[in-house]
């Protein structure tokens, strides 16, 4: 949640130029794991009501840095995060469904500039 402004200013810099979707994935930080202290109070998700639930938290607390970016939920089975090595997030950019750029896994390589970089020069 600490990028979203940062994702934010991105989407709207190139809004009508490119797409954004947001997939919620598996929790990368459950409550029951303690990992944080204030954190959201999510556990891990036993069934796909709930990680919907989570998703649509994240939609009311992101507010508008995600407005105009649908949020997408992976299934129960994590078939998007297994496919994309997205755990606990990660961003990517595809052109006409090739993948162009993959950014590294965060939340130490997640880079949001390297994604405003590679969109100017792209785009």
């Amino acid at each position: 949640m600490a990028s979203l402004g940062k994702f934010g200013a991105l989407r709207t810099k190139f809004a009508g130029l490119v797409d954004f979707v947001t997939i919620y994935i598996a929790e990368a930080h459950p409550a029951e794991r303690k990992h944080f202290i204030d954190n959201y109070a999510i556990d891990t998700h036993a069934s796909m009501e709930e990680r919907i639930e989570a998703a649509e938290t994240l939609k009311e607390e992101a507010g508008e840095f995600l407005s105009g970016s649908p949020i997408l939920v992976d299934h129960m089975d994590d078939k998007a995060n297994l496919a994309y090595a997205s755990l606990p997030e990660r961003l990517y950019v595809l052109q006409d469904g090739v993948i162009t750029f993959e950014g590294g896994l965060g939340p130490v390589l997640y880079s949001i500039e390297e994604v405003e970089d590679f969109l100017s020069k792209n785009v």
